[in-house]
């Protein structure tokens, strides 16, 4: 999940199985909660080229697996990296899918402990988060808070906040 001068948030996908078009209604995993948004550009690299490298991107209305190609949508700035993908079809359950794209994020949120005191753990993707949580709870340090992205000065304000209970928590760890 990525800002792209130009196009705004971009989310790079693994492309598995099925095949993505322009205009498929997708939901993904938020912070926040499931996001449904529609996809308005399916780009690719030039060929020979890597998706992460800057360089004119190829546009597609049509893609199939298996590839990586970069998904232009609104609303993707909460997106959570490391989660699946689903495309919502007309004859879908929204809500089904809402809670099948949720799970695995609800799973480790699970971990955090409720009396709300430990350190905040930060990380890019939700399989770096969850082996840095696993770490965590194998050394027995409690975890307050986790958030997955950059360090932003909302995450800052949160973990200061365990200067007021225990100051030896008050860090992010990411």
């Amino acid at each position: 999940v990525k800002q792209v001068e130009g196009l705004g948030t971009t989310v790079d996908v693994i492309l598995v199985n099925g095949s993505l078009r322009q205009g498929d209604r997708i939901l993904l995993c938020g912070m926040e909660g499931p996001i449904q948004t529609e996809i308005r550009a399916l780009l690719t690299p030039q060929p020979m080229r890597e998706i992460r490298v800057k360089s004119p991107y190829i546009s597609h209305e049509h893609i199939r697996a298996a590839q990586s190609v970069k998904l232009v949508a609104p609303n993707m700035e909460k997106a959570v990296a490391g989660t699946p993908l689903f495309i919502v079809g007309p004859h879908d359950d929204v809500d089904e899918l809402s809670k099948l794209v949720m799970r695995d994020l609800e799973d480790v949120k699970k971990r955090l402990d409720v009396t709300g005191k430990g350190v905040y753990v930060q990380a890019s993707t939700l399989g770096s988060l969850e082996a840095l949580l696993e770490f965590l709870k194998s050394v027995h340090i409690p975890v307050s808070g986790v958030n997955i992205g950059p360090i932003s000065k909302r995450d800052v304000i949160q973990a200061s906040t365990m200067l007021e209970h225990q100051r030896e928590y008050a860090c992010i760890l990411a």
